[in-house]
């Protein structure tokens, strides 16, 4: 028997639910829930260092949490600049559902 030891694989149940609950990816995932947003965005709103706010997007993405994709950042004061958006992946939203439960009956009892 060939009982060489494996590299966890981060769609393992255990290592995604481990990457989710860090408690900034946490409140990035559930910034995520309504809409698709920028990470230069997320700092503004969580108020956490854009290095940071990079770091933990690129957790979730390798754990198939999150996807991007570039887009245009339009404003009227100033030209398009292109932007990377961040959104929820189906795993994301389904795992945000779910830790969004535990988290209310947890609170509730």
């Amino acid at each position: 028997m060939d009982r060489k030891k494996t590299k966890t694989n981060p769609s393992d149940v255990y290592e995604t639910i481990y990457v989710a609950t860090h408690p900034t990816r946490l409140r990035i995932l559930i910034r995520l829930e309504s809409d698709k947003v920028y990470a230069s965005k997320l700092e503004e709103m969580m108020k956490v260092d854009r290095k940071n706010i990079s770091f933990h997007l690129s957790k979730l993405e390798e754990a198939g949490l999150v996807t991007s994709e570039y887009g245009l950042k339009t404003n009227s004061k100033s030209r398009p600049m292109a932007v990377r958006y961040y959104s929820l992946t189906i795993k994301g939203e389904e795992l945000v559902k779910k830790l969004k439960s535990v988290l209310s009956e947890l609170v509730n009892h």
